[in-house]
């Protein structure tokens, strides 16, 4: 069974608070181990501890994050008094500073191992995570919902209409007005593709979800895209045609010695030749 060191380290910051501090740890004095366990079973807040869970729970609090975080910045050390005990030497400094060693490589892979930052036990995590959100700051929580079809709904007044979505395993009830549903029944009948955005905040838990306060409803519709090879103009060259040109030559006029002569036909004669 795993070693749960949280309810030790509470009754410590109970018990010796100008020492032990979750949020603002200080550096302790060397040999306070010794000293914390030398309580176990003595001191009321202690009595039901064995030493070796105080022995545990004292190695574990040196490992927390902002423990070695105090220790790297340097400065005094402290006893469970809560007075000054020595000072953090430059040597644990570096110490508190350095990473953890690489990891021998996995047998019969051959690869080098990568160093890696110090991991932090669970209970150091859980440390860390308290230390967070003891420094969280005001923020506005909304909630995004997305649909694209009309959902099944039912008055809840005479000016509202009731209806739920279903996202990411949560049920949202969603209670909008008429004047909103509408619009939504508009879209859905008007729009072939439409999508609808419903922002609110989270109210009162409902079975398996919460109710959506403050619901402010947008409807888009969604236009196919065109399809790129009908409109993309083709780009192969335009031959001009143009009408063959018959080239022509005048006719042939040949006059043979009369002035009957005709166009293109020759008129022989017996001019010159001699009688048998």
């Amino acid at each position: 069974m795993a070693f749960d060191a949280n309810p030790i380290i509470d009754r410590l910051c109970k018990a010796f608070p100008e020492c032990f501090n979750r949020l603002a740890p200080k550096p302790l004095k060397v040999g306070i181990r010794e000293e914390v366990i030398a309580l176990a079973g003595v001191h009321p807040a202690l009595l039901e501890v064995s030493r070796i869970q105080l022995r545990r729970t004292i190695a574990l609090y040196a490992l927390r994050f902002a423990y070695c975080k105090a220790v790297a910045t340097g400065g005094l050390r402290y006893g469970l008094d809560g007075q000054p005990a020595g000072e953090v030497t430059p040597d644990q400094q570096v110490f508190a500073k350095t990473p953890r060693p690489k990891k021998p490589a996995a047998p019969g892979t051959g690869e080098p191992a990568l160093a890696t930052e110090p991991a932090l036990p669970p209970i150091d995590r859980t440390a860390l995570l308290q230390e967070i959100m003891a420094m969280a700051i005001p923020g506005k929580l909304e909630v995004t919902l997305k649909i694209n079809q009309l959902p099944q709904a039912k008055p809840s007044s005479a000016q509202t209409m009731l209806f739920a979505v279903q996202a990411e395993g949560k049920t949202v009830v969603v209670d909008v007005k008429n004047k909103v549903w509408n619009t939504l029944k508009t879209a859905a009948e008007n729009y072939p593709q439409w999508v609808a955005t419903i922002t609110g905040k989270i109210g009162e838990g409902v079975a398996g979800g919460f109710r959506l306060d403050g619901p402010a409803v947008q409807v888009f519709e969604k236009k196919p895209k065109p399809d790129a090879a009908a409109t993309v103009p083709s780009k192969a060259p335009v031959m001009e045609t143009k009408p063959p040109v018959i080239e022509t030559k005048p006719p042939v006029v040949i006059v043979v010695d009369s002035p009957t002569a005709t166009i293109g036909r020759v008129k022989l004669t017996l001019k010159g030749r001699a009688n048998p």
